[in-house]
Formats: C-alpha cells, sequence, structure tokens
C-alpha cells in the first residue's frame, strides 16, 4: 500500500514536471521577445526622456503619460515613486496619475507573455485598454482637478518639496538603488551600447523572469487542480454581476501583469468580460502599491485611484462582454481555451 501511494505520488509530480516543461516552452520566445525590446528601451532612455520632457508637453500631457507608461517596463510597485516625484517636481495631477494607472497594465514584455497565453487578440487588446484606461483616467482627473477637488496644485501629496528618485540624497522611502545597478556601473566605466543592451536584457531576464516562473507554475497548479465546475457556475456567464465582483475581488489581490496572464490562461472556461476584468484590475490595484499610494497621497487621491480604476476596468469589461455576446467572429478571435 505504501509503495503504491509513493508510486502515485512520483507519477504525479513527473506529470507536474512535464507540464511545467511544456508551459514553459511554450511561453519562453515570447518571453524573449519582450526583454530585448525592453532591454532596447532601457538602454537608449527613452522613457526616462519622454518622462523628462512630460512637464513642458502642455495639452499632450497626458497622451504623452499615457505613451511613456505603454513603454515603461514599470509594474505598480516601480511607478508609484515615479509617480511621487513627477508630482513634486511640478506636473499637473492628471497625467501623473495616469501614468501611475497605465504604467502597471502594459509593457513589452507584458505584451509578449500575454500573446504567448492567450493570443495575439487579446495581447492587443490589452494595448486598447490600457490606452482607454488612461484617457478615462486622464480625463476624470483633469476635470477634478480644474474643479479643485484634491486641493491647491501641490497639495495632493502629504509630502513637500522636490524630489528625484534618482538623486543621490533621495529622502527615506523614495531612495533607490538604480545607480547601483550593474547596467549603470557598466555604462559609468564607459562600456559600449552592445554591453550595456546585454546587461539590461540580464537585469529585464532577472526581473521579470521569476514572475514568468511563477505564472508558469500557478497555470500548470490550477489546469490539474482547479474545480472549473464550480468557478463556471460564479463566472461563467458574463452578467454584469460576476463582472462587478471580479472588480471587486481584483483590488486585494497581488498580481503583476504576467502573472495575471499566466493565471487567466489557466481559467479557460471564465467569460471574457470578467477575464478581462481580472487582466485589468488586478495589476493596477496591488496591495503593496496600494499601501504605499495611501500613505504618500492625500486621500482624495487615492479613493480617486480607486474609484477611477474599478469604473474603467467596469466599463471596459462590460463593453467587451457585449461585443462578444453579439459578434459570434469576436467570440471566436479571444477564445483562448483552445490554445
Amino acid at each position: 500500500m505504501v509503495n503504491e501511494r509513493i508510486g502515485l505520488v512520483l507519477k504525479e509530480l513527473l506529470g507536474l514536471g512535464g507540464d511545467f516543461l511544456e508551459e514553459l516552452w511554450h511561453v519562453f520566445p515570447y518571453f524573449l521577445i519582450g526583454v530585448g525590446i525592453g532591454a532596447v528601451i532601457r538602454t537608449f532612455r527613452l522613457h526616462v526622456r519622454m518622462r523628462d520632457a512630460l512637464g513642458s508637453f502642455g495639452a499632450w500631457a497626458i497622451p504623452g503619460a499615457i505613451m511613456i507608461a505603454v513603454i515603461s517596463p514599470l509594474c505598480s510597485c516601480g511607478s508609484i515613486p515615479l509617480f511621487v516625484s513627477i508630482v513634486s517636481s511640478g506636473v499637473p495631477l492628471a497625467p501623473a496619475l495616469t501614468l501611475l494607472l497605465v504604467s502597471p497594465l502594459m509593457s513589452p514584455s507584458g505584451y509578449s507573455i500575454t500573446a504567448g497565453y492567450l493570443g495575439l487578440p487579446w495581447a492587443n487588446l490589452k494595448v486598447f485598454s490600457a490606452l482607454f484606461m488612461g484617457a478615462f483616467a486622464g480625463t476624470i482627473t483633469m476635470l477634478l482637478e480644474r474643479r479643485g477637488f484634491f486641493g491647491l496644485p501641490g497639495e495632493a501629496l502629504r509630502i513637500s518639496g522636490r524630489i528625484d528618485i534618482h538623486a543621490a540624497d533621495c529622502p527615506g522611502e523614495l531612495s533607490c538603488t538604480c545607480g547601483d545597478q550593474w547596467s549603470n556601473r557598466l555604462a559609468r566605466a564607459g562600456h559600449g551600447i552592445p554591453v550595456i543592451f546585454l546587461a539590461k536584457a540580464w537585469e529585464l531576464v532577472l526581473k521579470t523572469g521569476k514572475f514568468t516562473l511563477i505564472g508558469v507554475l500557478v497555470a500548470v497548479l490550477a489546469g490539474r487542480y482547479l474545480p472549473w465546475e464550480w468557478i463556471s457556475s460564479y463566472l461563467g456567464d458574463g452578467s454584469i454581476r460576476n463582472i462587478l465582483l471580479v472588480c471587486i475581488l481584483a483590488v486585494p489581490v497581488h498580481v503583476n501583469e504576467i502573472t495575471a496572464s499566466a493565471i487567466l490562461y489557466s481559467m479557460p472556461k471564465m467569460a471574457m468580460g470578467p477575464a478581462l476584468a481580472f487582466l485589468i484590475g488586478g495589476p493596477v490595484t496591488s496591495i503593496p502599491a496600494m499601501s504605499v499610494l495611501f500613505t504618500m497621497c492625500r486621500r482624495r487621491v487615492v479613493v480617486a485611484f480607486l474609484c477611477i480604476s474599478l469604473a474603467g476596468t467596469l466599463v471596459l469589461a462590460y463593453g467587451f462582454q457585449q461585443v462578444v455576446d453579439h459578434v459570434p467572429a469576436a467570440k471566436k478571435m479571444f477564445d483562448f481555451s483552445k490554445r
């Protein structure tokens, strides 16, 4: 009896290992593509140059913030110090909050990983969702800002004074170790662009690779052990109730855009509206990011951020569900359950 149980356990472990390697092999090319694009952006500091120019964009500040956020390889936790930095430097709250909301939704690595798990239609849908959420957040925040909802200019933060998160003397919680990164040390030593590119790529492999491995593992475990009948009974019909439930539950869930795609891939029986709500809501409202935002910003800023995130997610997810319910070609295009 004991030997039989050991044999069953070993057989299950071998099955898990095989599924893990198969899933990893499937997503690996997309991971490399995302790392390569991200390394190019970081090597030439494209997102930093655009960020530094954000204050001079004028009427184009919100579209500029959206584009910076889309190409920037920042997660929610990494975008908050950037948000605090640009707000303290005098940039209006609307483009800053737009940057904060959109950054966790899209990056080169996130796009390629989503394409690998869910297909190009979902990756492109995520780009559209990021653009919509940015325009939605920027417009609402700008209107509230003009009406004085956030107080006088510069009163959105609990801290005062100009803050540069990349300065050697930056204070307390906003200190960073960017200057100590291997790639930056190589740049200061005078190494050429090819060497710096390889170093940036390696840093991205280390940074995003762990989330990719976690995502693959979650996808494999969920695919083998989750009770699909129970999930389908709650999240399989795409009703407004289900979409709202996912929007609310996504607030405390700590996932980034890479693991969110992997988890979604492991839940093929979830309706498409709730699926999009999870793909958007999870990365934007992670607990670590929200806790930092809560300590550094006025309550009105935090409440506005949460309400805008939830409202935008609900509008997008419900609208998407209506499209796939009434357009058979769209439903077939976005069906990732057979991938």
